[in-house]
């Protein structure tokens, strides 16, 4: 799962030892208390499930799926859920796979003669559903904006991928591949004679009851869709619905808590393909180290999960299961990275988390979304500047936007000394920082002192983050880079 730094340390807390033990009326009391605090200050539109046992333990919506008319979310609305639908793709090779129509290690060539790389006798169906296969995104090609409102099939769409060199030989390296997952698509359609719309439905959707889920297109007629909003620096609001990214094999669909729920439980029962089977399918094989076949996997405070979070302009969707637990988690939204912040407190709050180490949402933090997604996301340093240093005034700043003022001046090359001075103030405010956030801002710091000139104090930094946790990754590469440059 890709986890942000910022959110990451946002939530970086002192808890003891946690298990899933919580009594379900308690925890749904909790959960409730943390969804409408996010609501209230309109962090949050959309609707959130979490399960235990296939059963409900929590659900609920929030905000308006059309603002315009005034009509409400509610847990019936249809979400997009962007590279959720990856997760469906990974199910229907795996079903073929288990008919023997497919082989994880058939190279390319087999199924797409044509496809004009030299590479597809050595793209394997495994490469390209656990991005290895070196393929990139489509969205990166320059005819994408312009020829994206018509893009309503995966030939279609195909045609960008093979503009678009391969950026390394497969199966040596891992990254993550809109592109990978949409030929994909064009296998599967080679091999069943349907389009994977339809062979989506009759797969999956239909036999699983999920009759709120779909491919849709702006233009379809579609009961009980939501609108996806983006927020804008004005406090108004930005329909993003022809800005959303077009829908195939490397996900796009719209679903509803309750269909997801219907898909978490043929998953856990076995209904979708044997046992056997989904195991492979949620194995990760180098050089892949967090992502299966069409499934994220990690582990969390001890727990390992399956899942994927997915977004497009307009939209935000958090699906996360923890099958040894049996649980999952569901957020959807229909603002932009809306509930990115909340899906971490409630997989926190699930495995029995103190209240009191989980901050509920308070008026600092539309400011620090805005400014983190600014600055993570839009690279529009900034503006991520200028929304961050609103909550950092006086003598008892907000901690994360700290944090995030810092490194938005420091990755922007903006106020680069002051970005340092404010990570030291970080550091002397919060004692009680966690390993891996000490860690990171020493990094961070280090990477300062590069941008300054002052080599000697960035290898002093960097030497003093892998002090304190000594497997830290950057910290390590930053270091190597800058002793190796001398």
């Amino acid at each position: 799962m890709k986890t942000v730094l910022l959110v990451s340390i946002y939530l970086c807390f002192l808890w003891p030892g946690i298990s899933p033990a919580q009594e379900t009326g308690d925890l749904s009391a909790v959960l409730d208390k943390y969804v409408r605090a996010e609501a209230e200050l309109d962090l949050f539109s959309g609707a959130v499930l979490v399960a235990r046992e296939g059963e409900v333990i929590y659900q609920a919506a929030f905000g308006h799926a059309d603002k315009q008319k005034g009509i409400l979310n509610t847990i019936n609305t249809k979400f997009c859920v962007g590279s959720v639908g990856k997760t469906f793709t990974g199910v229907l090779v795996m079903q073929l796979v288990e008919q023997g129509k497919i082989g994880l290690d058939d190279t390319l060539d087999h199924y797409l003669p044509d496809f004009p790389y030299p590479e597809k006798s050595r793209i394997r169906i495994r490469h390209l559903l656990n991005h290895t296969a070196g393929l990139g995104n489509y969205f990166t090609h320059p005819e994408y904006e312009a020829r994206m409102p018509a893009l309503r099939s995966i030939n279609a769409a195909l045609k960008l991928v093979c503009d678009q060199q391969p950026q390394f030989e497969p199966g040596t390296q891992y990254r993550y591949s809109n592109s990978g997952m949409l030929v994909l698509g064009a296998v599967i359609e080679t091999v069943t004679g349907m389009s994977y719309r339809d062979y989506l439905k009759r797969q999956i959707l239909d036999p699983l009851g999920m009759n709120d889920s779909g491919i849709f297109y702006p233009e379809d007629d579609v009961p009980n869709r939501a609108i996806g909003y983006s927020k804008t620096a004005d406090g108004g609001y930005t329909v993003e619905t022809e800005n959303e990214f077009p829908a195939f094999s490397d996900g796009g669909l719209y679903s509803t808590v309750g269909d997801m729920l219907k898909f978490d439980r043929a998953l856990r029962e076995n209904r979708l393909m044997s046992k056997e089977t989904k195991e492979i399918m949620f194995t990760v094989t180098p050089p892949a180290d967090k992502y299966a076949l069409g499934w994220e996997k990690g582990i969390f405070k001890g727990a390992e999960f399956v899942g994927h979070v997915g977004g497009c302009p307009g939209f935000f969707a958090d699906f996360i299961r923890f099958p040894l637990e049996r649980i999952m988690v569901l957020v959807l939204s229909n603002y932009t990275e809306g509930g990115k912040v909340l899906a971490a407190k409630l997989h926190h709050l699930v495995f029995g988390a103190n209240e009191g180490h989980i901050p509920l949402a308070t008026k600092y933090d539309e400011n620090f979304q805005k400014g983190r997604y600014l600055g993570e996301v839009k690279k529009d340093y900034r503006a991520s500047i200028e929304y961050l240093d609103k909550n950092i005034g006086g003598p008892d700043p907000h901690l994360p936007s700290l944090f995030g003022a810092a490194r938005s001046r420091i990755f922007g090359n903006i106020e680069v000394a002051k970005g340092i001075d404010l990570l030291r103030r970080y550091l002397e405010l919060n004692p009680t920082a966690s390993t891996g956030t000490r860690a990171a801002v020493w990094w961070l710091s280090g990477q300062g002192y590069e941008k300054l000139g002052d080599m000697t104090m960035a290898a002093e930094c960097y030497r003093k983050s892998l002090s304190i946790s000594p497997d830290f990754g950057r910290a390590k590469d930053s270091l190597r880079k800058l002793t190796a440059g001398k």
